[in-house]
């Protein structure tokens, strides 16, 4: 970021009662000010590198995208993770 010497400028953001609590307790849960856990979310958005971590919502929904993009090459009958498996033990005893 920069030193303490350099021109901040503000940002300005509007938010419901709602939405104001949810961030709040977000950024308590991360011992930050409201503040500092905003600019981090944005600037992580910004950078495209977020850390936070998903709820299991977030997660199941992730998991059903990715099952239905891989359903078409599933075949019936055949286990992928046996596969993968069996390979790994291949490649092990080989050396």
């Amino acid at each position: 970021m920069g030193s303490s010497a350099t021109l901040r400028k503000p940002l300005g953001i509007r938010a419901t009662p709602e939405e104001h609590e949810l961030i709040t307790r977000a950024a308590q849960r991360e011992h930050r000010s409201v503040n500092s856990f905003v600019l981090k979310a944005a600037l992580d958005a910004a950078r495209g590198s977020s850390n936070r971590v998903r709820t299991p919502e977030e997660v199941q929904a992730a998991l059903t995208r990715a099952q239905t993009l891989m359903r078409p090459y599933r075949e019936a009958g055949n286990s992928l993770v046996d596969e993968l498996i069996s390979e790994r033990r291949a490649e092990t005893e080989r050396g």
